[in-house]
């Protein structure tokens, strides 16, 4: 092979490269198709040493080159319109990850051990009433939604639905509890499992449930009483409380995927008109009388015309 020659395929190869990077961006079927059919050109004057390498060059100058300068010009105007959404998704992810490296699960683990550190209090609270006596210190208690109400405490709720009216209680110190709840808690001897908070406004909510049952009871903290609720169940929302920093960064995260997709969509949509060119351009690559100033032979111009014609499906 001469070095004119080597000159030649080497051009075309790195023609083919910037060809095959633009369909990678752009993810276009018809810019996909078209690389294909100049990369079959390209390897038709690479394994057949008889043709004139001469008029590889000259397809590429007439067809080629216009192409990828086409295809550059759009890639980079996309690039800039796209550049405000991509430092988007960037910001996004560095909230991301900087939440990420700081995100302990102390909230799941103190929530378990709070449920056994309520169940003590409520035992003692009720020995304290059978010997009319007043020991406990409720700070025992309060420390945890001191902690975590801001933080994880639910604020959309019904607040109705929290409270109840005047019903037998005792009183111990500056809080009520009902007389029915003691005694169910009683009979499962005062196990309990905290369920959710809540947060509305100033007012904060402790949901638990009755061990060994269906029975669930409210701490009111503002207004520290302890009561049953039951039918109000059904219009709350009960399920385990999760960080507001958390449901932020899901929301991040779905946003990212939906820009990600806008991205996609944008990029493999081409600017009016330039569809319409790339369907000429396929067609004059298939075309005979186009094939036949490329090569001298017609039996060749019938080989590529056939791979050219290949279902590029299959």
């Amino acid at each position: 092979m001469s070095d004119e020659v080597a000159i030649i395929m080497s051009q075309s190869r790195r023609r083919l490269t910037k060809l095959k990077l633009l369909s990678n961006f752009f993810e276009n079927i018809d810019i996909i198709s078209v690389y294909i059919k100049t990369d079959i050109i390209h390897k038709l004057f690479e394994e057949n040493k008889t043709l004139d390498y001469n008029k590889l060059e000259l397809f590429h100058l007439q067809y080629t080159d216009s192409l990828i300068e086409l295809l550059t010009k759009i890639k980079k105007k996309k690039e800039n319109d796209l550049l405000a959404v991509i430092n988007e998704i960037n910001i996004n992810n560095q909230y991301i990850d900087a939440f990420e490296e700081k995100k302990i699960d102390n909230f799941e683990t103190d929530r378990k051990f709070y449920s056994g550190v309520f169940s003590e209090h409520l035992r003692k609270l009720y020995k304290d009433l059978t010997e009319d006596k007043f020991t406990l210190n409720w700070n025992d208690v309060l420390y945890f939604h001191k902690k975590y109400a801001v933080e994880f405490y639910r604020t959309e709720a019904d607040e109705a639905k929290l409270k109840i009216g005047h019903v037998p209680s005792y009183q111990y110190q500056d809080y009520s509890i009902e007389r029915k709840l003691l005694g169910k808690l009683n009979i499962q001897n005062f196990k309990v499992r905290f369920v959710c908070g809540y947060r509305i406004e100033r007012n904060e909510y402790e949901l638990f449930k009755i061990f060994q049952s269906n029975e669930h009871f409210i701490f009111n903290v503002e207004e520290r009483r302890l009561y049953l609720i039951d039918d109000e169940l059904s219009s709350l929302d009960t399920s385990e409380n999760e960080s507001n920093q958390a449901s932020v960064m899901n929301q991040l995260k779905r946003k990212n995927e939906q820009l990600e997709e806008t991205i996609h969509e944008n990029k493999r949509k081409l600017p009016e008109g330039v569809d319409a060119v790339l369907k000429d351009y396929q067609r004059n690559l298939e075309n005979v009388d186009i094939m036949s100033k490329i090569f001298d032979v017609n039996e060749e111009t019938n080989i590529l015309r056939a791979m050219l014609n290949l279902n590029l499906n299959n």
